[in-house]
């Protein structure tokens, strides 16, 4: 067909094509929005990789591009280990049954059975240890081929400081903090695995990381004021220390000396996905209000166009995961558009010195907060455990009446049962109920009293029956 319109156009020129004119009027203007497209949709994966029986675990893997990366992994037979805040012990909003549906669908759409989700609030020190200390009690040590960190918590602007459980700032603690501690506790994981294993680590970050703001003296931006204009600067400089930690991270595991003499098989690489429509851009976007959420889908054509699908955000991280070059070469590469950028953005990330440095003082902060979290938990539970020894002491208390109440009435029913009853007293007349008729000499009188006398014994009867 293309050939037949190319030979119409050549030997008979462009007015023997019917509707010429249409085609010459919106054919420019759709070429363009589709190159457009083609061009901020990113660059794609072209590797393959036997994925049948290796374990990931992946944090944020039930929204945005940690979703979608897990239908791709679990398609290619991956056994992925979730971790998600939404499995509450009390439940109370319904999380739990959410998840559920969520990993069984995704089951059900891969037919990948070997799907779970296990329970890790990356915003609680406590819960990630909980989580850890899970994973690492297991004989023989568990397999783990990766750990996929895609969660990140993003504020709209004009929205004020938000804490975590430990009191840090939410976008430091789940960004930075939650998977420092995620990855440093899973330290033993990593160096039992067999030599000839490809262990691979993704730390996700972006662009923001060229604005934050690094004070090794105040880490968690606690004793700086909030910058709620502007908390991109915050999330930027979240996300810069994860690049710092994860290259230093990356050097300490390569100086680690293996039992059986096998150089390191862990590789940390941080990947830059681009700006796609997530449901943290959507926020951010729209400010965190209805109003902006309007704006939003008003201009969502606009957003469709320039900015990357979860599935064109998640290439990137496939090709860290997938591509054979990256244990032929060191850990610590920033990949972009499917590629390893060897221009850093940020002189610190050529610091080593200073990567070192930031490396300890978040472990030393870590600790005192689990100290402080530690403290906190013990007087909640000696709180609740008074208060527990109240209530029962409450409840034995009522208990005691109500059973003393019951005693009580059963005595005085059995008593009554053995009360003698007595009937009522009737009280008669005070004259005699059959007077002396001798007394009565007239006979008219005689019956008047008669009838009288008779109506007060028929009264006297009916009382005393």
């Amino acid at each position: 067909m293309p050939l037949n319109i190319l030979g119409t156009i050549l030997l008979d020129g462009t007015d023997a094509v019917p509707g010429w004119q249409y085609i010459k009027k919106y054919a420019p203007p759709l070429i363009g929005l589709g190159l457009t497209k083609f061009y901020f949709s990113g660059t794609s994966n072209t590797w393959e990789r036997d994925l049948h029986g290796k374990v990931y675990i992946v944090t944020g893997g039930t929204s945005g591009i940690g979703a979608s990366l897990c239908y791709d992994l679990a398609s290619k037979g991956a056994q992925l280990v979730i971790l998600t805040s939404q499995l509450d012990e009390d439940d109370s909003s319904g999380g739990s049954l959410w998840i559920s549906d969520f990993i069984q669908d995704l089951r059900d759409k891969t037919d990948n059975f070997m799907i779970y989700a296990e329970s890790c609030d990356l915003s609680s020190l406590y819960s990630i240890r909980k989580f850890a200390t899970k994973w690492l009690d297991n004989s023989p040590p568990r397999r783990l081929d990766g750990i996929i960190c895609c969660a990140a918590e993003s504020l709209p602007i004009g929205k004020k400081r938000e804490a975590s459980i430990d009191g840090v700032e939410r976008q430091i603690a789940i960004n930075y903090l939650g998977h420092y501690h995620l990855l440093t506790l899973l330290e033993p994981a990593l160096k039992v695995q067999l030599a000839d294993r490809d262990v691979r680590i993704i730390l996700t970050t972006c662009l923001s990381q060229s604005m934050g703001q690094l004070d090794l003296n105040d880490l968690i931006w606690e004793n700086r004021k909030f910058p709620s204009n502007s908390p991109w600067k915050v999330y930027g400089t979240s996300k810069l220390m994860l690049n710092m930690f994860g290259k230093e991270y990356q050097k300490r595991l390569d100086k680690f000396e293996r039992k059986d003499g096998m150089l390191n098989n862990v590789r940390i690489n941080m990947v830059n996905p681009g700006i796609v429509r997530t449901p943290s851009t959507r926020r951010v976007i729209s400010m965190g209000s209805i109003l902006g959420l309007i704006i939003y889908l008003l201009l969502y054509p606009i957003f469709w166009l320039f900015l990357k699908s979860t599935e064109g955000g998640m290439q990137s991280i496939l090709y860290g995961l997938t591509s054979p070059e990256f244990m032929q070469i060191k850990g610590g590469n920033y990949i972009k558009e499917c590629s390893i950028l060897e221009k850093e953005s940020r002189s610190e990330l050529k610091n080593d010195e200073l990567q070192s440095e930031l490396f300890d003082k978040t472990k030393e902060l870590i600790e005192e907060l689990e100290k402080r979290s530690a403290i906190e938990r013990n007087k909640l539970k000696k709180n609740n455990k008074t208060k527990q020894k109240k209530e029962d002491v409450s409840k034995i208390t009522e208990l005691n009446e109500t059973n003393e109440n019951l005693q009580k009435d059963k005595l005085s029913i059995f008593s009554s049962a053995f009360k003698q009853t007595q009937d009522p007293i009737i009280e008669l007349p005070k004259e005699p109920l059959y007077p002396d008729l001798s007394k009565l000499t007239d006979d008219k009188a005689k019956n008047l009293r008669l009838r009288s006398l008779d109506e007060k014994f028929e009264k006297a009867r009916k009382r005393k029956v």
